[in-house]
This record gives structure tokens, C-alpha cells and sequence, in this order.
């Protein structure tokens, strides 16, 4: 039987609490949380680790019923990424992209998220105004109706200066200006 989203959930929270993980969860299922219903079919997050903390993380992953291809982990773990998944398999369970926070932005994500129930476990969500300044870093065809999502459902209660803000500083302050205009 395949993993459901909320088991996957369940299994991460408890992941995270048994090994005293600092995360912030981003994607779809941040996305989920903090703006609008819609489909994901893997849960990602930021680790505040570095890429030399892979071999335990991955150890400490397994302990927790998650797999890992490794030849997969070799080529990813360099650039930051480790791809997990729950039983019973790759292509049943609900996939955990795990993102080293290698950045400035990307540790201030992790430190700013809250912890929001999912129902089946609490985790820290990234906020509404991290998410749409990673969604519009990676401005992906994907990401746009996520990005628009944020700008019509939560437009008035985000901290437009805080976005402006990170963008400038990433030099993607023109991003920001195909969907609410100039800024103030």
C-alpha cells in the first residue's frame, strides 16, 4: 500500500523531533499550510546542516523508514541536495527533498518559519513571504500559480518591504515587479 502525504508528514515531524533537526518545510506542502489547497506529490525542506553532514543525516534518515538511491546521493550531495523516500518504495512512497541551507537567505528561512499542524504532525513551515521569494528565485513554470496564489490570497498581510527587501539582495528585484508592480 503507497504512503499517504499524511504519514509521509507524520514520519517527518517524528524524523526531525528524534533527531533535533532544524528545518523549514517549503514547496508544496508549505504552500498547503500557509496559502491554498492544491497537489504535491513529495515534501521538501531546508536543513540548517551542512553538506558534510550527509552520511549522518542519511544514516539517522534510515533509521526512520526512509531509502535512498546511492548513486543518486553521490552525484546530489555535493550541490546541497539529498532525495529521501518512504515505504514501501520509490515509486509508493512520498519522496522527502532534503535542501542543505547554504545561504544567508536561506538559514534566515529556517530561523523565521512556525511550527503549523498538519494534522498528522507539527512542523516549522516557512513563511508566506519566504515562500514567495523562493518561489520567485526559482521562477519555474510550476511556481507561477503558487506565486500568484500568494499575491491574490495573502497580498495584504505579507510584509512586502521584507520581500523587496531579500530580492534586492539576491538581485531579483525584477521578478518582483512582473507581479505587484514598482516597489514602494
Amino acid at each position: 500500500m503507497a504512503e499517504s502525504i499524511l504519514e509521509a508528514v507524520q514520519r517527518l515531524a517524528d524524523f526531525v523531533a528524534a533527531a533535533k533537526l532544524q528545518v523549514a518545510v517549503i514547496g508544496g506542502v508549505a504552500i498547503v499550510a500557509r496559502v491554498r489547497p492544491r497537489t504535491t506529490q513529495d515534501i521538501d525542506i531546508l536543513i540548517a546542516a551542512g553538506v558534510d553532514d550527509g552520511e549522518t543525516l542519511l544514516r539517522q534518515a534510515v533509521e526512520h523508514g526512509y531509502a535512498y538511491d546511492e548513486d543518486e546521493t553521490r552525484e546530489f550531495l555535493p550541490g546541497g541536495l539529498i532525495r529521501l523516500w518512504g515505504p514501501p518504495s520509490r515509486e509508493l512512497g512520498v519522496g522527502l527533498d532534503v535542501l542543505f541551507a547554504d545561504s544567508p537567505f536561506l538559514r534566515k528561512v529556517i530561523a523565521r518559519a512556525t511550527l503549523v499542524d498538519l494534522g498528522a504532525g507539527t512542523l516549522p513551515i516557512a513563511t508566506a513571504e519566504d515562500l514567495l521569494i523562493l518561489k520567485l528565485e526559482a521562477h519555474r513554470l510550476e511556481d507561477l500559480d503558487d506565486i500568484i496564489a500568494i499575491k491574490d490570497g495573502l497580498g495584504d498581510m505579507l510584509d512586502l518591504a521584507y520581500v523587496q527587501e531579500e530580492l534586492k539582495t539576491l538581485g531579483l528585484l525584477d521578478r518582483y515587479r512582473l507581479y505587484f508592480g514598482s516597489p514602494r
